[in-house]
């Protein structure tokens, strides 16, 4: 696997990109599950657009996906270095860079938009390690793969365990940073208004800021017409510890669907976010197969 894997990583990225682009194609040709789901969530989350507007948005969304697919071998695999000659343009770096200074810890949201993996070896190379949740997938040999890949850069990935939160509060208690998907589906939350729907929304980022006074910041690596990225740091003001939970995470909705309205076509629709619902909705991806 591991040797599959990295001879698609030597391959340029002008090159994994086209590649991802046709496989993105050839995934909306074929009605493929990654369509259908994505036509599901488009439908729910932006009813405003018209059907023209749904399916080109949705094709747009299968090819920015699969580049992103392509692309993460090489992201694995080559040199940070190398990695930092992918990145275009910076905004809002006195965001990351004030936060770093107060030596408080700092939480990075990193949502399912653009290439999110780039940033293991953008950060690394910047400022140093920092520490993440791991869940595996499945397969073991791809699991193995995978964190191997993403502890090349010096960063720590810890497990989805309460050992793996211990050692994120201690991270962050000593200053350092912490990286945290907040669009993920988890096994426990609450239900939090997000693209008009109800969704369960983790409690793990307030929580870490809350108990550790580490500051939040969101972080986007938004794939450019040259086909380099640009990073966007935005904070979050409204995700502290004086703000009563529920409506801190609605603040961190908030901040993720606008991030998501103005780079529609690079956020992965692909993802069962809705599969969770309150007593007595249904799912809205068996409902509608």
């Amino acid at each position: 696997m591991y040797v599959v894997i990295r001879s698609i990583g030597l391959l340029p990225r002008w090159l994994l990109q086209g590649l991802g682009r046709a496989f993105g194609v050839w995934l909306y040709m074929i009605r493929s599950r990654s369509r259908r789901i994505t036509e599901i969530n488009l439908g729910l989350c932006l009813p405003e657009l018209s059907a023209d507007q749904q399916a080109g948005l949705a094709r747009s969304s299968l090819l920015a996906t699969a580049q992103t697919a392509f692309e993460t071998p090489a992201v694995w695999c080559k040199k940070s270095k190398h990695l930092l000659t992918w990145i275009d343009n910076i905004y809002g770096q006195e965001v990351l860079d004030e936060a770093l200074s107060r030596g408080q810890g700092v939480v990075l949201l990193m949502p399912h938009i653009g290439n999110w993996e780039l940033y293991n070896a953008v950060f690394a190379e910047n400022h140093g390690p920092l520490t993440a949740l791991f869940k595996p997938p499945k397969q073991a040999s791809l699991a193995r793969v995978i964190r191997r890949a993403r502890m090349h850069y010096g960063n720590e990935m810890v497990p989805t365990s309460p050992r793996g939160l211990v050692r994120l509060f201690k991270t962050l208690a000593a200053g350092g940073t912490v990286a945290v998907l907040p669009d993920q589906v988890p096994e426990s939350g609450c239900f939090v208004p997000f693209m008009g729907q109800s969704a369960l929304t983790d409690r793990l980022a307030y929580r870490l800021v809350a108990k550790s006074g580490a500051t939040p910041i969101m972080v986007a690596l938004i794939r450019n017409p040259k086909g380099l990225f640009d990073v966007f740091y935005e904070p979050l003001p409204g995700l502290v510890a004086s703000v009563e939970e529920a409506m801190a995470l609605k603040s961190l909705n908030d901040a993720l669907e606008g991030l998501i309205r103005r780079f529609p076509a690079q956020y992965q629709w692909e993802y069962k976010r809705f599969k969770k619902q309150p007593d007595g909705l249904l799912d809205p991806y068996k409902s509608r197969y």
